[in-house]
């Protein structure tokens, strides 16, 4: 349902208006008005949930929450500002990429854009309208694949990254803040927000990291999260306050608190947020952070041997300056010795294993993974590949000529008898021939002598007759005696005259097994070929299910058919490949649910391993797998036991440690053996914990 009017392009006084925020998961929608020269909430819609990707799902959803912000308001809002993901935003403008997707959206909706605020600024601004100061805090945004790290100082973004779920938020978020340069503190707050869900899970993660010894905080930071529909209140609140006042509002600014402005927000105002023109204020420059200080002892090392000092002549006081000299020099040394040295000890842990079977529910209509449930989100894809394929042929063939003659038929009888063309004739060793052509032989004669004896003679006739199968051995001398097989010899039998021509050879041919094995090469090679052209179009997170059962070749055409004789083969034709595309996290997701009842307390599951899917039927797939398990351990305390330590010392202490197999100790800078210890720093000892192989 289209439910907005046309926005009429005059002057009257807004004083009621939409804000929209769109994630890549989620749309929320509210109205807003000015009130007293103060921006305040009319109403607020739920939040619904759409693909990311289908622009059909995202106008339902917008339509939806926008329905639920509106209903019982007269006259229905038609400006409004929307809050848009840093990830949509390029430079000043709408991403090229969102364009035609907003104004879809604008048109389809009728909606009259007014402006846009990046969300993480408006989120950033409403935090300072609500405290009074401007925060510094790490905004952890969550999402079901992937979290957006975004480091404040001072109200002031210093930078942010995306990273990937593995299901260790702890983890993550040490990735994501390790890449941030010249970082001399953290603020000791993390704020969790997406504008739906239950963050406890995810707080117990973060309260049960060590981020002490892994991140310069200056103490353990506070962990929080904001209220679900902070982010629409966000871009309501902060961002309607200056679509406001660029539509002529007056907007009062209270004297305890400095209102943010529009290029703090980066907002932008009146303009067509489908236009090319939308482009939101230029945020403030961010002033370089101050860089920390760092003794680099290797260059240090290097400028006192190129830089030559004459020396004065101090007469008697030079051993004193000498002295004085070498005692600074070994307090440089000892502070390089304290401050330098880094080490990497990586110890491996034997596993626990737990062996886990489960089918998964494979719903192309899920959005995402219910707690404790067996559903696996997924999209149904298909891909028409062709191609062509030879092989050498392996199967082989006897070919060659039948031999041929003549032969001069006898008949025995008294009366004249008439053979038909393919009258079959019999030879020694099974041999078999047959005439060329129909052949009349005249029945057998008497003659009597001058002395009265009868002589009978048979009738006779030539033909000409091909052997039944090929090769030399039907090539038969002539006066060789044959046979009728449908008669007797008494009454009739036939005389080569000779026969010859009959060859024979073995040649190369296709066989049935040869068109088996190609198809099959074929088929294989277009399912890569498919999986490649698929996986351009799908995220790192994105793995494919395939559908064996429909996975064939059709329009199969092969050059030679079975039994004809050929060197090679070849073949060509087409597959319509249909997979099941998931998101891997999703699917670990599964994988941690279904185990987690067997952890026993102090485990923390390391990896997934020997994970076996089984074929696909009516959309639910099998899958076997190993959780390995790891003792949850202080890595505190154990820096703290580790340093100042002689590797093989090291080894002694790790030993006392459970499940301890081995470990690999590399430390650097190389030094002499008797000053080759640990870190006396527990910040430059870096800890990893693997399962043994």
């Amino acid at each position: 349902m289209l439910f907005l009017k046309k926005f009429i392009s005059q002057e009257p006084k807004l004083e009621q208006f939409f804000a929209l925020n769109l994630s890549e998961e989620k749309v929320q929608a509210a109205v807003w008005t000015v009130r007293d020269g103060k921006t305040e909430i009319v109403k607020l819609g739920q939040s619904e949930t759409w693909d990311g990707k289908n622009q059909e799902e995202l106008l339902k959803a917008a339509d939806q929450t926008l329905t639920a912000a509106s209903a019982g308001i007269k006259p229905e809002p038609s400006g409004v500002i929307f809050g848009l993901p840093d990830g949509w935003v390029e430079k000043d403008a709408v991403s090229s990429e969102k364009k035609p997707l907003m104004k879809y959206l604008c048109d389809e909706l009728e909606l009259k854009p007014i402006g846009f605020v990046v969300t993480d600024t408006a989120i950033i601004a409403y935090l300072k309208i609500e405290e009074g100061t401007p925060i510094s805090a790490i905004l952890i945004q969550l999402s079901s694949s992937e979290i957006n790290l975004i480091l404040v100082k001072q109200g002031k973004i210093i930078g942010s990254q995306l990273v990937g779920r593995s299901g260790d938020l702890g983890a993550d978020a040490e990735e994501g803040l390790s890449r941030f340069d010249k970082i001399d503190t953290l603020p000791a707050r993390i704020v969790l927000y997406n504008g739906g869900g239950d963050f406890e899970e995810d707080k117990q993660q973060l309260l049960s990291f060590d981020w002490e010894e892994k991140l310069p905080f200056i103490h353990f930071p506070k962990v929080e999260s904001l209220d679900s529909a902070i982010t629409i209140r966000a871009v309501a609140l902060a961002g309607g306050s200056e679509a406001a006042q660029s539509l002529g509002m007056e907007i009062k600014t209270p004297a305890a608190k400095t209102e943010a402005t529009a290029a703090a927000l980066g907002f932008v105002s009146g303009k067509d947020a489908a236009e090319e023109e939308i482009t939101p204020a230029v945020p403030e420059e961010k002033p370089e952070p101050k860089p920390k200080l760092k003794f680099n002892w290797q260059p240090f090392a290097a400028s006192l041997k190129k830089i030559k000092i004459p020396l004065p002549n101090f007469g008697a006081r030079w051993p004193v300056l000498l002295g004085g000299g070498l005692v600074a020099l070994l307090i440089i040394l000892g502070l390089a010795y304290w401050y330098v040295p880094k080490a990497r000890v990586v110890f491996y842990l034997e596993a626990q294993v737990i062996n886990q079977e489960l089918e998964i529910t494979l719903d192309p209509d899920a959005t995402s993974v219910a707690a404790g449930g067996s559903v696996l989100p997924v999209q149904l894809v298909t891909k028409a590949v062709s191609g062509s394929q030879s092989a050498p042929a392996t199967g082989t063939k006897i070919i060659g000529d039948p031999a041929q003659g003549g032969v001069t038929i006898y008949n025995k009888t008294a009366d004249s008898k008439t053979f038909a063309a393919g009258t079959v004739l019999l030879g020694g060793d099974n041999l078999a021939f047959s005439l060329d052509e129909e052949t009349t032989v005249a029945s057998r004669s008497a003659t009597e002598d001058s002395e009265g004896v009868i002589t009978i003679t048979p009738g006779k006739a030539d033909a000409k007759i091909t052997a039944g199968n090929i090769g030399p051995d039907s090539n038969l001398a002539a006066e060789t005696r044959l046979s009728f097989k449908q008669f007797s010899e008494d009454d009739y039998y036939a005389k080569t005259s000779g026969l010859a021509g009959g060859t024979a050879r073995e040649v190369k041919a296709v066989s049935q097994e040869d068109l088996d094995n190609l198809a099959a090469a074929l088929t294989a090679d277009l399912i890569d070929q498919a999986k490649a052209e698929l996986g351009q179009s799908l995220g790192a997170d994105q793995k494919v299910i395939e559908t064996k059962d429909k996975l064939s070749l059709v329009d199969k055409n092969f050059s030679t058919a079975e039994g004809e004789a050929a060197d090679e083969l070849s073949l060509t034709g087409r597959l319509d490949y249909e997979g099941i595309v998931y998101r891997q996290t999703e699917l670990d997701l599964l994988l941690k649910e279904a185990v987690k009842t067997k952890i026993p307390e102090n485990f923390l599951i390391s990896e997934f391993s020997g994970v076996e899917p089984g074929e696909v039927k009516e959309m639910i797939l099998p899958i076997s797998y190993e959780a390995k398990l790891l003792p949850r351990l202080d890595l505190a305390e154990i820096k703290k036991n580790l340093r100042g330590r002689y590797p093989e010392k090291v080894e002694e202490y790790l030993n006392s440690l459970p499940q301890f197999v081995s470990a690999d100790i590399v430390i650097s800078p190389k030094l002499p053996k008797v000053l080759k210890t640990l870190p006396r720093l527990t910040k430059n000892i870096n800890l990893e914990i693997k399962p043994a192989p």
